[in-house]
């Protein structure tokens, strides 16, 4: 069930609040209270592995990916080689993300076109001129 706020007709976003730990934590500047996930959201945000999500807009794809960033974050985030990278088209839809999940020095924020233009000054050997081939790349019918 998925309760939508009336003002938006998009779904409403609920907090969890536990009262007993919020008083030592909302003093806190960082604070930030944990957004209820449904059972849906839960299960995806706990997944093992990668996870492909598809869906309309407003579905809480976006929701889903903040909490699956802070999840890993706490449960591997202590691993010396772990690192997290966020790509999306929009450059938008990445600041959200990265200022909703917080940037920290193990995750990256990229837009795809960026991504490509790094990874192709990272590979390209001195003195040689490379460029991305959009024919190349692997949409979702591709991907599908």
């Amino acid at each position: 069930e998925v309760l939508l706020d009336a003002l938006g007709n998009v779904p409403l976003k609920l907090y969890d609040v536990n009262f007993d730990s919020m008083l030592d934590d909302i003093v806190k500047k960082s604070w930030m209270p944990q957004m209820h996930l449904t059972d849906e959201e839960r299960k995806v945000v706990e997944a093992k592995g990668t996870v492909l999500l598809l869906g309309r807009s407003g579905t809480g794809k976006t929701i889903c990916i903040c909490n699956r960033i802070e999840f890993d974050r706490q449960r591997l985030g202590h691993k010396p080689f772990f690192s997290q990278l966020f790509v999306a088209r929009s450059a938008k839809l990445c600041m959200y993300v990265e200022k909703a999940a917080g940037s920290n020095g193990q995750s990256s924020f990229y837009t795809f076109n960026k991504l490509v233009r790094q990874l192709g000054s990272l590979l390209q050997q001195p003195g040689e001129r490379r460029e991305f081939n959009p024919r190349q790349n692997v949409d979702f019918a591709r991907f599908n």
